[in-house]
């Protein structure tokens, strides 16, 4: 192959690398859907709320939930799908968190904010990868982005979930009803 027309690894959207693997961005938006619905849910069932606080949790909710949807079509597709909206869903699921925490600061976490938005920028980063590099091949070393993506994902978003409003409720651990009589195994 002559070396004027082989493909060049080190541009963007060469053969190989970050750009071709579509896992990352949409386990980003998984994590960041789950901390989305967290936040919502704490929001719209937080008691004394007010309206305010109640329609930016359902806009989280609704948003989280979209989330979770698009990383689940982007895995099935094998693709980012609507790039060009994920980009608007990821900066409308930031400015809706943040809009959270302005109302009401003392029940919202600052840490799953941050974490949702990191999450949420990944997301919008993988979209714009995948805009600008339309038309290009692609190669299919997925399952690295995919086992990388859950860990740092998994790492980031169990923290901010304990750090929600409905992370506080939960139960906590060794504290759930025994189900064996003392003594008895």
């Amino acid at each position: 192959m002559d070396t004027l027309t082989a493909p060049r690894t080190t541009e963007v959207g060469a053969q190989g690398g970050l750009a071709d693997a579509p896992s990352w961005p949409a386990i980003a938006a998984w994590g960041g859907g789950l901390i989305q619905l967290a936040l919502g849910a704490g929001a719209i069932t937080s008691d004394g709320a007010s309206p305010a606080i109640r329609v930016a949790g359902i806009l989280l909710v609704v948003i989280g939930a979209g989330a979770i949807g698009w990383g689940a079509a982007t895995l099935a597709q094998g693709r980012i799908v609507v790039p060009r909206l994920s980009i608007a869903g990821s900066l409308a699921g930031i400015l809706a968190a943040a809009g959270a925490m302005a109302l009401d600061p003392t029940r919202v976490s600052v840490f799953a904010v941050a974490a949702a938005s990191a999450l949420l920028i990944a997301v919008a980063l993988g979209s714009a990868l995948e805009l600008r590099r339309e038309g290009q091949p692609r190669s299919k070393r997925h399952l690295v982005g995919l086992i990388v993506g859950a860990v740092l994902v998994a790492g980031i978003v169990t923290p901010a979930l304990a750090a929600t409003e409905a992370g506080q409720h939960a139960v906590p651990h060794g504290e759930h009803l025994e189900m064996v009589e003392p003594g008895h195994h």
